[in-house]
C-alpha cells in the first residue's frame, strides 16, 4: 500500500469491458511520473483529477506489461498551503537565482546599446515566466526553469564556438540564443501540468517569438536592420519547415544557433533516456532520433 502527494500530469475517462467508467491518470512528483488506474469512480473524482491538481493519493502498487502502475483506492486534494511543487516538478540543475544571474551576466555582455537593451527589455519583462517555464512538454529540458537553462547552454556553447570563429558577431549569438524560445512563454501554459496554449497550437512559438521581439522594437529603440537579423535568429531556429521553421538559417549566427539548439535538445533527450539503461545495454528505439537505440559504455557512470 501507498500513501504519497502528486502531481496530476493528464486524465481521461474510460469505459471497461463491463461497461464501467473508470479513471486513466499519469501522476508526477519530482522523481518522475507513473501511470494509475482508478476503477470506481464518481463525478467527484473525474473533478478532482484535472491536470495540475495535487492529491493525496492511496493504492496499491502492481505492474502492467513490465511498469508500474498504481491501483488507486482513495484521492484527497491537498491544501494550496500544504503545497510545495518544487517535490512534485522536475526542476533545472541550476537554482531561479542562479539562472537570473548567469542570463543578465550574458546579458551584460552585449556591447551593442541597442541589442542589449531590447534583449534585457523582454527577459525583464517576462521574468517570472522567462525563469520558470519549461522548455517543452515532454521531450528535452520539460522541467521547471528548463527555458532558461537551455538558452543559458546554447549561449554558452556559442561563445565558446565563436573563439574559433571570429565572423560571428558574438551580440547576435547572445541575444539569439537567450531570445529563441521567448515564444514558447505563450506557446505553453506554464511549469505545472504543461500543455499547449490556443496561440500555441495554431501559431507555434516561432511566430509568436518573432511578434513579441517587434512588439518589444515599439518600446525600445533599435535599428531595423538588427531587427531583422534577430527576428530570422527566432523564425530560423528549427532549421527546416518540416520542422516548424519559418526561414532556413541564412546568417552565420542564425546557423550556428539552429545547430546548437538541435544539439542541445538531443543531448538532453539522450542523457534522461541512458539514465535507465544499464552500462553496457542499449537504449529501446528513440522515436526523436530516427528509432535509433543507443548504446552506454560500461564505464560510464
Amino acid at each position: 500500500p501507498i500513501q504519497m502527494t502528486m502531481l496530476v500530469k493528464s486524465s481521461a475517462r474510460g469505459i471497461s469491458t463491463s461497461g464501467s467508467p473508470y479513471l486513466s491518470v499519469i501522476f508526477q512528483d519530482k522523481s518522475g511520473s507513473i501511470e494509475a488506474k482508478m476503477w470506481s469512480i464518481t463525478e467527484n473524482d473525474e473533478l478532482l483529477c484535472t491536470p495540475g491538481q495535487v492529491l493525496l493519493v492511496e493504492g496499491t502498487v502492481t505492474m502492467y506489461r513490465g511498469h508500474p502502475q498504481i491501483r488507486i483506492e482513495d484521492i484527497q486534494p491537498v491544501e494550496s498551503s500544504h503545497i510545495n511543487y518544487e517535490k512534485l516538478i522536475p526542476t533545472a540543475p541550476l537554482s531561479t537565482e542562479e539562472l537570473k544571474k548567469r542570463v543578465y551576466d550574458y546579458v551584460d555582455l552585449i556591447e551593442d546599446k541597442e541589442i542589449k537593451e531590447i534583449t534585457h527589455h523582454i527577459i525583464k519583462e517576462r521574468e517570472e515566466e522567462y525563469f520558470s517555464y519549461p522548455a517543452a512538454t515532454t521531450v528535452h529540458h520539460a522541467f521547471m526553469g528548463g527555458l532558461a537553462f537551455h538558452s543559458l547552454t546554447i549561449c554558452s556553447d556559442a561563445l565558446k564556438i565563436a573563439t574559433n570563429y571570429p565572423q560571428l558577431n558574438k551580440y547576435y549569438l547572445i541575444s539569439g540564443s537567450l531570445l529563441h524560445d521567448i515564444g514558447k512563454l505563450v506557446e505553453l501554459s506554464g511549469y505545472i501540468a504543461t500543455n499547449y496554449t490556443l496561440e500555441g497550437n495554431l501559431l507555434g512559438h516561432l511566430q509568436i517569438g518573432a511578434t513579441i521581439l517587434n512588439d518589444a522594437a515599439k518600446k525600445v529603440k533599435i535599428n531595423e536592420e538588427k531587427l531583422i537579423l534577430l527576428s530570422h535568429i527566432i523564425v530560423s531556429h528549427h532549421g527546416k519547415a518540416e520542422y516548424g521553421a519559418i526561414k532556413p538559417p541564412m546568417t552565420l549566427d542564425a546557423y550556428v544557433i539552429h545547430n546548437l539548439d538541435d544539439l542541445d535538445s538531443k543531448m538532453e533527450m539522450l542523457s534522461s533516456t541512458l539514465e535507465n539503461v544499464e552500462p553496457g545495454e542499449f537504449s529501446k528505439k528513440i522515436p526523436w532520433m530516427d528509432n535509433i537505440s543507443f548504446y552506454k559504455d560500461k564505464n560510464r557512470m
